[in-house]
């Protein structure tokens, strides 16, 4: 387990299957804290833990979830941190098939990020398509232009902070699932408040179930304040 700074790996039995549960690798992917993603590298990887680095400053009191191939976020927590170094520690072991995908990933990796075959652009493209948006519709409540959005979607033009946040909570999804791919459906941080994405979701389904309507006809929209 990664737990105190510095420790190595316990290999006393000296058996080939515990030795191969910690993984050294580069594995490019994010992480989320307090509805917030950052860019992230996994360096080690064993099932209780991982040492991350991110130029993030992360927080030892509240939960993160990082985002692993084929598992998608899992939770976990800070437990030590020296400058750029975050020591981290699983809220559930990572299984075999967990570690076997990060470390497949990391071998045939390119560059880039997020753990999925999908660019950031066909991500915008297929989340809005599925939310049945056109392009203008997302465009203006977004407040760019249509020519940006198009930019965004075909990879041209990567979207500034700000925006990627409102595209998450118009798209119904967290910012960790927009930017890096995978799925947070599930993954719930006991007892801390969801990213905005996921406030704007139960919100529009309590708004849905008390009107007596689908929820696909309730729309929730965001006055930000400011220009593109």
């Amino acid at each position: 387990m990664i737990g105190t700074k510095p420790r190595q790996p316990d290999e006393s039995d000296g058996t080939q299957r515990q030795r191969g549960q910690r993984l050294v690798l580069r594995l490019q992917t994010g992480v989320g804290q307090s509805g917030k993603a950052f860019d992230a590298e996994i360096l080690n990887l064993s099932p209780s833990g991982m040492l991350v680095k991110t130029t993030a400053r992360l927080s030892l009191d509240d939960p993160l979830h990082v985002v692993l191939p084929n598992t998608g976020p899992v939770a976990a927590k800070v437990v030590w941190f020296d400058e750029l170094l975050y020591g981290c520690s699983f809220a559930a072991p990572l299984s075999d098939a967990d570690i076997e995908a990060a470390n497949a990933v990391a071998q045939g990796s390119e560059e880039g990020h997020g753990v999925d075959s999908e660019t950031l652009g066909e991500r915008i493209r297929r989340l809005r398509t599925r939310r049945g948006l056109p392009m203008r519709a997302l465009a203006d409540v977004i407040g760019v232009s249509k020519p940006t959005l198009w930019k965004w979607e075909s990879d041209q033009v990567r979207p500034r902070h700000a925006k990627m946040q409102r595209l998450a909570v118009e798209l119904g999804v967290s910012e960790l699932e927009l930017v890096y791919g995978a799925p947070s459906d599930g993954v719930e941080e006991t007892g801390e408040p969801g990213s905005l994405a996921d406030i704007v979701r139960q919100a529009r389904k309590m708004i849905a179930e008390a009107a007596g309507v689908d929820e696909s006809s309730v729309d929730v929209r965001i006055d930000w304040g400011e220009a593109d």
